[in-house]
């Protein structure tokens, strides 16, 4: 048996290896790989992961002690001491949280994405199980005073306590009151300002008891009578036998909106559960709905959720009954794909292309390619499915790595919808105005309100207006801390920082000429409001974007409203442009097509073919038919013409050759670093040692270096950002890269150094 004397321990740190312990006797038994210790560090004890037992002789050597003369110390000095071992403090949990195969993948993460091993063991574990929460509670606040002092206070904040402002005006539609993590959710800044409020009497914050599985009232949604497509069968066939093969397959299920994608996960789900394993369902954030939920437990009875609108102690509660084998069914975002089921036999990824399955913090996973890897060494079957798959996933169907299945029609009547484009250069040309709707778009809508249908308009900006500059001497508001524009937005009489979260009443003047009174350009949802306002007099609308969702149920209320005919007319950003089926919708509008294209991105066409693809398929789901109308200033790029035609395949050829002729993926495998400081002569001079590096690693013929350059959005929170992307023609060369770069340290010389290793974006 292996001597248990000392111990492996991981921190949560972005620190690539691992530490020695000591291990005292009495806390031996009991102490394996994937349990939890506390340890001390520094000053203070941390809670690791034991990963392991080093013997004695596979310790480095104490180095020799350096300037020590041959006859001894000095008279009058002390011999130096060699540093002591120290040991844990405490072993934690009832047992091992992480079996040898989650340990493996974790440690597969550690290497593929370049972060630390303990930063990938904690991803594989929820917070609310490593904290051992159990009380079903949450900050509630509403307020402490009449509706009119609120809005009197509302006024006196305005000017300079902006998010005060914010915070009452929003408690303010919400007479009940609202979580506090809901609050400040909606009110994007900390709890600092309710904290504030409260202790001015104006809010009340109290601990209130909550149901906290926010899909209680999903009730089961028994399963359609319903005949299955040609397409279905042959894809069903070939997924059942990979199932009872119990053998490791890929599949791609590229379908195109409203062919019953989801009709083929559950009758495979169903197969696994049936031979006694378990199935992992990964949806986007947003797709998780009480329907999703209530549809998935009409067909299986024991049915776990794993997402961020539960408490911690609802999600260790859903976690320990996943690992107790109790559940058959496992559905959440992308942390759902380290759900702990004994026995895994299906993963199925929903929505495949979406970019929430890409992790924007340490580890920064693929949920995608993570899922890929676990199915792969349970010998499990993964399925990917989408309408718009991303080419790095259709590519892997033409080397052979997924089996390609198809559903190239709507199931039922349903026909996929006409979609117009309309030129808006030729638009103004010929009214003289600037009308955000276009007259064929407003036709359009008209007459589906006429024949008591409904309609979605898509415009994927928030705010009211996108910027605000001076007409004197054309300088741009931009945000103190970052190099972006800031956006208006009216509801609130501020302009505000997307990427930094900083916002400021609007200026009465130009900050650098103080011309009095500033210009608006561009259009978000809340100018599209007054645009429906102005068009359809007296309709029925409601808007969904992230301001106006307050809170978890805020996405629920809108559209159980809309489901029931309640509103007529549904405007917002990407959060209505995929997963949604209502058959009454006859008509959608794309209100700017081109705001994706104009992102300095080499997936900005890929993104804009699948919104457009995407927030079409949500019109003509029924007998009557659909039409889509796509505004835009560039009616003839290829995104937007093979978005039309719904033609994915040519889209795809098309892109997937421009990519060849630049080796951008999938044609390359990309590691992206970016490099910040407080200081800009810092960040450039790291950059510039980190491309020196990789340059100075690899073989010239197998990889091409980028910069070091200036990130499109060149300053984030006051901090200069400089990038180094390296195109690898494979992945051994991307792995040898990764190991490189890890060590040259996450923090080097006042500089932070981020390695995104296959970046969703490269803004």
């Amino acid at each position: 048996m292996r001597d248990r004397s000392l111990v492996s321990v991981c921190l949560p740190l972005p620190v690539p290896t691992a530490f020695t312990y000591g291990v005292p006797e009495g806390l031996r038994d009991g102490l394996v790989p994937g349990r939890r210790v506390r340890v001390p560090f520094g000053a203070r004890t941390m809670d690791g992961w034991c990963v392991g037992f080093p013997e004695p002789a596979d310790l480095p050597d104490e180095p020799p002690p350096k300037n020590v003369p041959k006859k001894g110390p000095r008279k009058g000095t002390a011999p130096k001491k060699t540093r002591e071992m120290k040991v844990i403090e405490a072993v934690l949990d009832d047992g091992p949280l992480l079996g040898p195969a989650m340990l493996d993948l974790s440690h597969w993460i550690a290497e593929t994405y370049a972060c630390a091993w303990g930063e990938a063991l904690s991803a594989c574990v929820p917070a609310g199980v490593r904290s051992g929460a159990s009380a079903a509670t949450v900050l509630h606040a509403k307020l402490a005073i009449p509706e009119d002092e609120a809005r009197e206070a509302v006024a006196k904040f305005a000017e300079k306590q902006t998010k005060r402002s914010r915070m009452l005006a929003i408690l303010m539609e919400h007479p009940e009151g609202l979580a506090v993590r809901d609050l400040v959710r909606a009110a994007h800044c900390s709890d600092s300002p309710a904290k504030t409020l409260a202790r001015h009497g104006l809010i009340t914050i109290e601990d209130r008891p909550v149901d906290s599985d926010p899909f209680a009232g999903a009730l089961p949604e028994p399963p359609a009578d319903v005949t299955l497509s040609d397409a279905q069968e042959i894809a069903l066939t070939a997924l059942y036998e990979a199932v009872n093969a119990r053998r490791h397959a890929g599949f791609l299920l590229h379908g195109v909106t409203s062919s019953g994608k989801t009709e083929v996960y559950l009758r495979t789900i169903r197969a696994v559960v049936e031979s006694g394993r378990q199935a992992i369902v990964l949806v986007p954030e947003i797709s998780l709905t009480p329907q999703t939920v209530a549809r998935f437990r009409g067909w299986f009875e024991r049915v776990a959720v794993l997402h961020s609108g539960l408490t911690d102690a609802e999600r260790r509660r859903q976690w320990h009954r996943i690992r107790a084998g109790n559940a058959d069914v496992v559905i959440g975002p992308r942390s759902a794909v380290f759900a702990p089921v004994p026995a895994l036999g299906l993963i199925v990824l929903d929505e495949e292309h979406e970019g929430s399955f890409k992790q924007q913090s340490a580890p920064r996973y693929h949920a995608r390619d993570v899922a890929i890897e676990r199915a792969r060494r349970a010998g499990a079957v993964v399925m990917l499915g989408t309408a718009t798959p991303s080419l790095e996933t259709w590519w892997k169907t033409h080397k052979g790595q997924l089996r390609l299945l198809r559903l190239p029609s709507r199931v039922g009547t349903g026909k996929l919808p006409k979609v117009e484009i309309i030129d808006m250069v030729r638009e103004g040309l010929e009214t003289k105005r600037r009308d955000l709707l276009s007259r064929r778009l407003v036709e359009v809508i008209k007459r589906t309100l006429r024949r008591k249908q409904q309609a979605i308009l898509f415009l994927n900006r928030r705010g009211f207006s996108t910027s605000v500059y001076c007409s004197r001497c054309g300088g741009t508001l931009k945000c103190s801390r970052c190099s972006v524009s800031v956006t208006f937005h009216r509801s609130h009489g501020t302009v505000l920082c997307h990427p930094c979260g900083v916002e400021r009443p609007m200026p009465r003047q130009c900050p650098d000429c103080s011309t009095p009174g500033l210009a608006r350009l561009g259009a978000g949802t809340e100018r599209l409001e007054d645009a429906v306002r102005a068009c359809f007099p007296g309709v029925r609308f409601a808007r969904m974007d992230s301001d106006s969702m307050h809170d978890r149920d805020s996405y629920e209320r809108v559209l159980g409203a809309f489901r029931r005919g309640e509103v007529d007319l549904l405007l917002g950003t990407q959060m209505i442009a995929k997963g949604l089926h209502f058959p009454r919708v006859t008509a959608v509008g794309v209100v700017s097509a081109d705001a994706s294209l104009l992102v300095p991105d080499f997936r900005a066409a890929e993104r804009t073919f699948q919104l457009v693809a995407q927030v079409a398929g949500r019109a003509g789901r029924s007998d009557d038919p659909g039409v889509v109308v796509v505004q835009t200033i560039q009616p003839t790029h290829p995104a937007l013409l093979h978005a039309a035609k719904h033609d994915f395949e040519a889209f795809a050829a098309h892109e997937s050759a421009e990519r060849a002729r630049f080796h951008w993926p999938p044609h390359s495998r990309l590691v992206r670093v970016v490099v910040s400081a407080k200081v800009d002569i810092a960040a450039r001079n790291r950059a510039k040692e980190v491309a020196d590096v990789l340059r100075g690693c690899l073989p010239p013929d197998c990889h091409d270096v980028l910069g070091p350059a200036r990130c499109p959005i060149e300053r984030i929170r006051s901090n200069f950002r400089w990038h180094v992307v390296l195109r690898a023609a494979d992945e051994p060369v991307q792995r040898a890269a990764i190991l490189r770069l890890r060590r040259l340290g996450a923090r080097v010389r006042g500089a932070d150094l981020t390695i995104d290793v296959d970046p969703a974006d490269l803004t």
